[in-house]
């Protein structure tokens, strides 16, 4: 029988490590093309995560503190941009008391008319409240150097503070802190001691002096007469000094009320500039406005809010974690987006100058234990006009 033998014969032994490798090689295709992938998803969430805008808009004002007066001016422009773009007020609010009503319903007119009163009111306790507030953290500090301090004020819009749809926060980086009318007591004691010196100096002299020179003195009234010319030298003095005073007291308020306006215009510029808009079709609500401060806080516009003072101190850490503070512990950030993605990002904007506020302590007291004031007025928004 005839052996049958293949026309070819089979490939050497030595090509199968061509096609083993050419196999790996392929083989190793996909593991090399997978892990690029989740590279790629890594950078490009890095890169998502740089690429985000900052939720906390930042402006510096070129003054060394903030006062009292300009923190709520600021505070007033901020809530009244606030209302527009939340969409709480058809136009801005500065704009709504120049349009004619004639072609308005009686509702609408009324909304227009409860609301602007009830920004007034607001813009007119701001003022107080922010002196208030600096006396307050004055007294906590202290006798000594009070060193300047951080203020912070809410702004929710929704149906309550509880179930607000958007949280917006401002910061005062710097605000005075002193008490109401204790310069001039201050000044007063000053002089006072000054006074007292002087009279011990002339005491000690008297005394060391023998006491013919009592005697003398009472006899020589007559060259005491001649002496009202060292006398009265000291007392143009206190005639001049109080005049310079008076002179100076009417010039800082005209300079102190022409640089308002930049910070305000200055505020207005940040937020149209900003990277982040705040603006969003939210449905006409209510607006509750609220302030963070000691418990010896006294003001009769504002109402303790103890109960929201877990949910607030929540979203003011969420707050300073975003404008970069660095005295909170920036948490991660998966976990900072599932926070926003439950209860809403926090937006606010961070007002700063050359001497930064310190943090008040939490260790500071009850009484001076930090909680939130609700203002008691009301705002709420309108669609029509």
């Amino acid at each position: 029988m005839p052996i049958l033998r293949p026309s070819s014969s089979p490939p050497s032994f030595a090509q199968f490590p061509d096609d083993s490798s050419n196999s790996k090689s392929s083989g190793s295709g996909p593991k090399t093309s997978v892990m690029p992938p989740g590279q790629d998803s890594v950078s490009e969430e890095k890169s998502s995560d740089a690429e985000t805008p900052s939720t906390v808009s930042k402006f510096p004002l070129d003054v060394e503190n903030i006062s009292a007066e300009i923190a709520a001016d600021l505070a007033s422009a901020l809530i009244g941009h606030i209302l527009f773009l939340k969409n709480q007020v058809p136009f801005p609010v500065v704009q709504l008391g120049r349009i004619p009503g004639g072609k308005s319903t009686p509702k609408a007119l009324k909304l227009r008319t409860d609301l602007l009163a009830s920004f007034d009111t607001l813009c007119s306790h701001l003022n107080t409240s922010f002196s208030s507030l600096s006396t307050a953290l004055a007294r906590v500090n202290g006798p000594g150097p009070r060193p300047t301090r951080r203020a912070y004020l809410a702004i929710l819009v929704g149906p309550s503070i509880g179930s607000a749809k958007t949280k917006v926060m401002f910061a005062v980086d710097g605000l005075v802190t002193k008490v109401w009318g204790e310069r001039d007591d201050v000044e007063e004691e000053e002089s006072d001691d000054e006074s007292d010196d002087a009279d011990g100096d002339d005491d000690s002299a008297d005394e060391d002096g023998s006491e013919p020179s009592d005697t003398d003195s009472s006899t020589e009234s007559d060259p005491d007469a001649s002496s009202p010319p060292p006398s009265r030298s000291p007392s143009p003095s206190p005639c001049t000094s109080p005049s310079p005073l008076g002179d100076a007291s009417p010039p800082p308020s005209p300079p102190q009320k022409a640089p308002l306006r930049a910070p305000t215009r200055l505020l207005a510029h940040t937020l149209a500039t900003a990277e982040h808009s705040m603006s969003a079709e939210l449905a006409p609500s209510q607006t509750h406005i609220l302030l963070r401060a000691p418990r010896q806080f006294t003001h009769p516009a504002w109402i303790p809010r103890q109960t929201a003072s877990a949910t607030l101190d929540g979203a003011l850490r969420e707050f300073r974690e975003e404008a970069g503070d660095e005295s909170v512990s920036a948490q991660p950030t998966q976990d900072r987006r599932k926070a926003r993605t439950k209860a809403g990002k926090v937006e606010g904007v961070w007002v700063t100058c050359r001497s930064p506020g310190l943090e008040f302590p939490d260790d500071a007291g009850e009484e001076s234990e930090m909680i939130w004031w609700s203002w008691d007025g009301k705002i709420v928004g309108f669609a029509d006009w």
